[in-house]
């Protein structure tokens, strides 16, 4: 009763205490078939970081992306099972040439993100936190099965943010924005991807996909994004290793792992926990058919105009 009592506050669950308590409940160690092959984007820092490291360790055969091509020659200098290839999540031009380097995968981790100050598009017109965080993963993704290069059987995981919990989704946001802030944008991206589960569950059949949340970590993301969070809640954060835990659990654990849910410290959790979050199906569906339009390269900038407004109902 004490834990339910601490875990609906957030704060005492989100936060490094939250994890030590839940800790105590993990009763399975990371297992990991050797030579089995993983791809991480976004793997160059924080949370993507500490799951690739972590792999290696176990004998997996690690990709990772990012655009710090320093750190990532970096690490993979220092880990011979780690590999790095320069990617960009926006540029969706890139992404052929980049699964034809690719050998087949056993797990794939959605995990690059960013927040950029001020608002941007890239060539299709789509802002660029749901240019590379949502369609760039999904065009990714549906690139990488379709060329065979995600195996049957393999699992999928979106690394998605605590902070959509206080988002509804707004898909008006897609590729106008007068009123852009950062960080709203970011928790609405991650709202999506929720959102999407089920879309993406029936999508990739031949794989379980599920998204997890890492509570609240100490990275290099969140100090630069959010710094004054970041400041107050010194000696309050999850390691990044911490944070990556579920995305380790549900890639390498023996338990039935539930295509299309939400995961939260190796716990299936839902994705609301307050009323107004609730989704609209018919932005959702909407929402679906831009990214089959990205994914089929009929999305242009031009086209904006005949998507938004949209009336949420």
């Amino acid at each position: 009763m004490w834990n339910k009592i601490l875990d609906s506050t957030i704060f005492w669950s989100f936060d490094l205490s939250g994890y030590l308590r839940h800790e105590k409940k993990f009763n399975e160690t990371y297992q990991f078939p050797k030579g089995n092959r993983a791809l991480i984007t976004g793997g160059t820092s924080g949370i993507g970081e500490a799951a690739a490291l972590e792999m290696v360790k176990h004998g997996v055969q690690v990709t990772i992306t990012g655009r710090n091509v320093i750190k990532g020659e970096e690490l993979k200098k220092d880990h011979p099972n780690l590999n790095f290839i320069k990617l960009d999540m926006t540029e969706w031009d890139e992404f052929d040439s980049f699964v034809d380097q690719v050998a087949p995968l056993d797990y794939l981790v959605l995990n690059a993100g960013g927040m950029p100050e001020t608002f941007s598009t890239n060539k299709q017109g789509v802002e660029l936190q749901f240019a590379s965080q949502l369609f760039g993963h999904y065009i990714l993704t549906h690139k990488l099965v379709s060329a065979g290069k995600m195996k049957s059987g393999g699992r999928i995981v979106w690394v998605t943010s605590g902070g959509m919990y206080l988002k509804a989704l707004d898909i008006n946001t897609i590729f106008k924005n007068e009123k852009y802030n950062k960080v709203d944008t970011y928790a609405n991206v991650k709202r999506a991807q929720v959102t999407l589960l089920p879309f993406f569950k029936k999508e990739f059949p031949n794989q379980t996909v599920t998204a997890m949340h890492p509570g609240w970590a100490a990275t290099p993301g969140v100090d630069q994004a959010i710094p004054e969070f970041s400041k107050k809640m010194t000696g309050r954060l999850r390691s990044p290793l911490q944070g990556a835990d579920t995305i380790l659990w549900l890639l390498s654990s023996n338990k039935k792992i539930e295509s299309g849910e939400l995961y939260f410290d190796r716990e299936k959790v839902s994705p609301h926990l307050f009323w107004f979050t609730k989704k609209s199906s018919k932005q959702s569906n909407r929402l679906q058919d831009l990214l089959k339009r990205s994914c089929s390269g009929l999305l242009k900038p031009e086209d904006s105009e005949l998507i938004i407004p949209y009336t949420i109902s």
